[in-house]
């Protein structure tokens, strides 16, 4: 009998052992991925008039050539992570995309990080000089402008929700503050001596600094609802330690709230027109964009504009509003083969966020032709600023009349 319990129990002891193992869900294979993008501008120019003709490589956002920018991640349904070693001017570094991230529930993420770019709120137009050689001054057009991304640059940890046309996100960014604080073995009772004051063994003194976390200086909160068929409305607060924070006019220096519109109810159509308000007098009381691009092929078409109500309590300011916009147009000639054209426009007010003291004016002019292929393009064009260039290694900057002839080369596998 006792025999029998024994055999019984070990194939009891099996069998379980086997159940597990057949109940037991497989460790998924993760999917790794690895890209890369890259854009590099070769051009030559110069000030009206200068026989000397300048020659640089760069990009459309500075002197550094993009030369390589990896883009590497792997991921399961509930695990990730992306990294992005660029070697940027022939130094190797991180660019872009830069976290790992787990969704323990379907929507919800949490991610941590150096430069997140959660890109599922952003609004952003690309197209015309943001592609080629940029102006100096604040963008007219380019990247986030109209809605923040969420975790564009820093150290930044958040959590998000993305599910059934509901959006909700909260993030935390590195910040600090100075706190003359530091800890010692005082006696629990407080005593002053000249500047310093000690309580409870804790002492602070002017010539004590200790780093800690501002909560509100370095948080990024915000909510989202797409109302199906017609579009989306979203909006954001952004701590003044945020990066991306001093995007569409705001120069820094304050907590802001974002807020925009994105019309989906027309086929072909981008339309999203956003505000920014600053909870504290920094020189402004509010900023607008709308940005606009329609498809009807061959052709589309762009156009943009922003503007910034400036404050006259500002010392450097005036109560005048800063415009800015553009307009242009891409037309597909067939074959990859691409042509297009753009106007950038911005009063002084504008360039020169809101000092009464300048009068220098942008006008800015691009025409150019590409040919695309599948993981690329090359292009040549022409560009006409009054204020210079922001690209390329050049050294055009002033209150002339600036050439260049740009030779674009992008690649992104």
């Amino acid at each position: 009998m006792k025999k029998l319990l024994i055999v019984l129990l070990a194939l009891t002891v099996v069998g379980i052992f086997a159940f597990a193992d057949d109940a037991a869900p497989a460790a998924a294979a993760p999917v790794v991925t690895i890209g890369d993008w890259g854009r590099q501008i070769f051009a030559v120019g110069n000030v009206l008039g200068n026989k000397n003709i300048q020659a640089g490589l760069g990009t459309s956002w500075g002197a550094d050539p993009r030369i390589v920018g990896l883009q590497i991640g792997a991921h399961t349904e509930n695990v990730g992570f992306a990294i992005s070693p660029c070697a940027d001017n022939g130094t190797f570094g991180l660019t872009d995309e830069n976290k790992a991230w787990v969704s323990p529930l379907a929507g919800l993420t949490f991610e941590s990080g150096i430069t997140l770019e959660t890109d599922t709120w952003r609004g952003a137009t690309d197209w015309g000089s943001d592609d080629w050689i940029r102006y100096p001054g604040l963008a007219v057009s380019g990247n986030s402008t109209t809605f923040a991304r969420l975790g564009e640059g820093g150290f930044m940890s958040d959590v998000n929700y993305n599910k059934d046309g509901i959006g909700v996100w909260y993030g935390i960014q590195n910040s600090t503050s100075s706190s003359s604080l530091t800890i010692n073995s005082s006696a629990y009772k407080e005593t002053t001596s000249g500047t310093k004051t000690t309580e409870s063994g804790i002492s602070y003194d002017s010539g004590d600094s200790v780093s800690i976390t501002n909560l509100q200086a370095g948080t990024q909160i915000g909510a989202a609802y797409t109302i199906a068929g017609i579009g989306m409305i979203k909006a954001q607060f952004l701590g003044r330690n945020v990066s991306g924070n001093t995007f569409l006019g705001n120069p820094g220096g304050a907590d802001i709230v974002n807020a925009a519109f994105n019309l989906s109810a027309v086929k072909g159509l981008y339309e999203e027109a956003a505000v920014v308000i600053p909870t504290t007098d920094v020189g402004y009381t509010f900023a607008f964009a709308d940005d606009f691009s329609y498809a009807f092929a061959p052709a589309t078409f762009h156009a943009r504009v922003e503007g910034v109500s400036y404050d006259s309590k500002d010392a450097m300011a005036s109560a005048k509003l800063g415009i800015a916009g553009n307009f242009g147009m891409d037309y597909d000639v067939g074959n990859g083969v691409g042509a297009g054209f753009s106007v950038d426009l911005a009063n002084s007010m504008y360039e020169h966020s809101g000092a009464a003291d300048k009068s220098q004016a942008l006008a800015g002019v691009l025409v150019d032709i590409k040919k695309s292929f599948a993981n690329g393009y090359v292009g040549i064009g022409f560009q006409y600023s009054t204020m210079g260039f922001a690209g390329t290694d050049f050294t055009t900057t002033g209150d002339q009349g600036y050439w260049a002839i740009p030779i674009v080369c992008q690649e992104s596998f």
